[in-house]
């Protein structure tokens, strides 16, 4: 009986095979189509926009990769289409952008001329006047950028003192910023300051307009290149205020970024070569405890 039950499933199992290879085959369209519709990876939506770091008006590096010698810019929370590119050789001719495909290609007034150059867009919108600023140095030498900074282009600014030769500001460093109206200098304005890393403070511009801005040691650690270290690593910021003329309210902000104190790697590397030195000096000591103890 076992031996006949036997020979019938193996006379069977090719059958079977080809039953469930002719359901597979001729199975109704509508059974992928369910599938698929019952897969919400199919279904979930588009992941939506990046969300830029701070709520304020910014210019930021964005966009396809630009050639070299050039940056592509990209405006924050300010709704503009024109950049105009001031240059620190002729400060009182700037170049005007359009914005293109979401960004502005921005270069130097000609390739042997870079240094820093000051970067503006305004949005005019009813009784509300919004501008954002920024500033980038392009590779070829180029003059300093004193007469750019004391050019008046009009409106409500945040200027620098200075701008750095080399990168930006540091952390627990201090820099004066000038808030003006059309030139002017504006005592008493209240100024926002705000970081990449989430420290926010306010300070209030005193009698000549001057803000003076201390930068907090709040880059992570974690943040800082391991590569490259320091040098490499940077972070946002963004300077803002407001003042109100007649019915026309202006609000300005000006972005930079800073970078991490340089005494964090040496004091980094200090500790770890005080260790490195404790750890030989207690080595024969525990050698010697060792052979006592045979």
């Amino acid at each position: 009986m076992l031996r006949s039950t036997r020979k019938l499933s193996q006379k069977l199992l090719p059958l079977s095979g080809f039953l469930l290879g002719f359901t597979l085959f001729t199975a109704p369209s509508w059974a992928d189509e369910s599938h698929v519709a019952a897969n919400p990876a199919s279904l979930s939506p588009r992941p939506a926009p990046e969300k830029f770091w701070t709520e304020l008006p910014a210019i930021a590096p964005g966009g396809p990769r630009a050639e070299r010698g050039t940056v592509s810019l990209s405006a924050r929370n300010i709704n503009t289409t024109e950049l105009l590119v001031f240059n620190p050789n002729e400060p009182e001719k700037p170049a005007h952008l359009i914005l293109d495909g979401g960004r502005w290609l921005a270069a130097p007034s000609s390739p042997d001329k870079g240094g820093h150059h000051w970067l503006s867009t305004r949005e005019s919108n009813g009784n509300k006047v919004i501008t954002a600023s920024t500033a980038w140095s392009f590779p070829a030498k180029g003059d300093a950028p004193t007469k750019l900074l004391k050019q008046n282009k009009g409106g409500l600014e945040i200027v620098p003192d200075h701008l750095p030769e080399h990168g930006g500001m540091r952390e627990g460093e201090d820099w004066t910023f000038h808030v003006r109206f059309d030139g002017k200098p504006l005592p008493g304005a209240l100024v926002r300051f705000e970081t990449e890393s989430g420290t926010k403070s306010r300070v209030v511009t005193d009698g000549n307009g001057v803000a003076k801005i201390a930068f907090p040691r709040d880059i992570d650690p974690a943040a800082i290149d391991p590569k490259n270290g320091a040098t490499r690593t940077r972070q946002g910021f963004v300077l803002a205020t407001e003042y109100q003329q007649g019915e026309i309210k202006h609000q300005t902000a000006f972005n930079y970024f800073y970078f991490p104190d340089l005494m964090r790697e040496r004091n980094l590397s200090a500790g770890f070569g005080f260790l490195a030195f404790g750890m030989l000096l207690a080595l024969p000591l525990l050698r010697r405890k060792e052979s006592t103890h045979d």
